[in-house]
């Protein structure tokens, strides 16, 4: 019997500490179509440790034997997996060691030809069910890797990449092992015990920034609605009382998404409260979805919403799915549902000066969103954003992805350096709750949420606390310090 166990990093992106602590469902998924027979998996979730993510699975280790351990992660996640690597090849030195996920998935052949790869015995591009049991059978078997689709590896330090396997057919899909998980018991939505369940996988749009594209193609297939549902049982059996959709564009197909709804509502399941991303296009184009969703149980809606700019949606080629006008209607009509809205933007555009972003924050108030997420722009690798920066002259951090968390300014603009960028971007982070009203919905929706994340954020960041007492003063020198130490400014 194989033993392996499956890690996801404890790094999120930044802010999301605070309302979202959740299970990676891809290794999930993999621990469940995996032969129970052949292999036995485990799934480490360090999310649920994030504070002493190392310590604890250095000793976790220390205690458990492995034949295989795979890692997964995102670009800013991979600096704490590969330290965890490292200690992986000290304790146990026989251990197969596989990395996966988006980061191994676009940047495989940087990492194959790195020093990384010292720490890494094979790279998994692409979805990781099929390619992974196969691995394992082929552990087991004592077979060569040269017939497994979608792997890259060393060959007497010659770079293999065999060519990339099919999409997976959703269909042949069981449910996820949720009994594999290490840990169980902290995972959340705010104040409810949570999970994730996916309806469907892909996206056929190409905004420029992202990288979905790039693990799935230009795709999009969908989960049974039979097959949802029973996932959902289940996460509500292992104790899940809200279920995070992980879906990149659930939206997508109408058709399928008002089948699911329905599904909810007739299964007696709309008691669970759900959230999910979601296109401001899918609700403009069906405006009667939000009182559909109310009745399924959704709880909240996470917009995409990018920019306030026409121009800016042009730039990020999201211009064929919205217009900055539609945006305001659509979280009108949500909150007419009782829907709780959350709203993504993006600041760093190339042409960004104070008044913009100065407008873009504005907008942000004015549509009443309540919840915020600015983002940083974030050059990421293998991304058509990233080369068109490039060209520019606009990225300012080139190479240390520990900072492409959307928190970190990794760009500079025609007006602003990197750090002027990052300063008004954080007193637009800090302000917007007061400044907006949208704490006194936060209160009211998530009472006990709140609460608990102010103290811990008081226990963690006592020098915020003194940033207000001195105007900012102290904090913007001991920031601006910081900041030009851990981001290389080439401008």
């Amino acid at each position: 019997m194989i033993k392996c166990l499956l890690v996801s990093s404890s790094k999120t992106v930044a802010g999301f500490e605070y309302a979202l602590t959740l299970p990676n469902g891809g290794l999930s998924s993999i621990a469940g179509n995996i032969d129970p027979d052949v292999c036995e998996v485990k799934v480490l979730d360090l999310v649920t440790v994030r504070f002493n993510a190392e310590s604890y699975f250095k000793k976790y280790i220390s205690k458990n034997h492995f034949d295989v351990i795979g890692f997964s992660c995102m670009v800013f996640q991979f600096y704490e997996i590969l330290e965890l690597a490292k200690i992986v090849r000290r304790l146990n030195k026989k251990a197969l060691i596989i990395l996966g996920g988006y980061y191994a998935t676009v940047n495989y052949k940087e990492i194959l030809q790195s020093d990384s790869m010292r720490y890494f015995d094979i790279i998994v591009r692409g979805e990781g069910e099929n390619v992974f049991r196969q691995l394992i059978e082929s552990v087991d078997r004592k077979l060569p890797y040269e017939s497994i689709q979608g792997i890259s590896f060393l060959q007497n330090g010659v770079p293999v990449h065999n060519e990339c396997g099919e999409l997976i057919d959703l269909n042949t899909l069981k449910i996820p092992d949720r009994n594999s998980r290490v840990l169980k018991n902290k995972f959340r939505i705010m104040d409810y015990k949570a999970d994730v369940v996916e309806t469907t996988r892909g996206c056929t749009f190409t905004c420029k920034y992202c990288t979905i594209t790039k693990m799935y193609g230009r795709s999009y297939r969908k989960f049974t609605i039979e097959r949802i549902l029973k996932d959902i049982t289940d996460a509500e059996k292992h104790g899940a009382k809200s279920i995070l959709f992980t879906d990149d564009n659930i939206v997508l197909n109408r058709k399928h998404f008002e089948e699911l709804c329905n599904g909810i509502i007739n299964a007696g399941l709309n008691k669970i409260k759900y959230v999910t991303q979601a296109s401001v296009q899918g609700f403009v184009q069906n405006p009667h979805l939000p009182e559909l969703m109310r009745k399924a149980g959704f709880e909240a809606v996470f917009l995409g919403i990018e920019n306030d700019s026409d121009e800016a949606l042009q730039f990020f080629s999201k211009d064929n799915q919205l217009k900055s006008g539609d945006t305001e209607g659509v979280v009108r009509a949500l909150h007419q549902q009782g829907i709780f809205v959350i709203g993504g933007l993006i600041l760093g555009n190339p042409s960004d000066d104070k008044e913009s972003l100065t407008k873009t924050y504005e907008f942000s108030k004015k549509i009443a969103l309540d919840m915020v997420i600015f983002f940083a722009l974030t050059p990421y690798p293998g991304t058509e954003l990233r080369e068109e920066l490039l060209k520019g002259n606009y990225i300012t951090n080139l190479n240390d992805y520990s900072k492409y968390d959307c928190y970190h300014m990794n760009v500079r603009t025609d007006h602003l350096s990197s750090f002027e960028l990052f300063e008004i971007y954080d007193s637009f982070i800090q302000k917007y709750y007061l400044d907006s009203g949208a704490i006194f919905k936060v209160i009211k929706n998530y009472p006990l949420f709140f609460f608990k994340s102010f103290f811990v954020f008081l226990y963690r960041h006592p020098d915020m606390v003194f940033h207000h007492l001195t105007k900012g003063r102290w904090l913007k020198n001991q920031r601006r310090k910081k900041y030009l130490l851990q981001t290389p400014v080439t401008e």
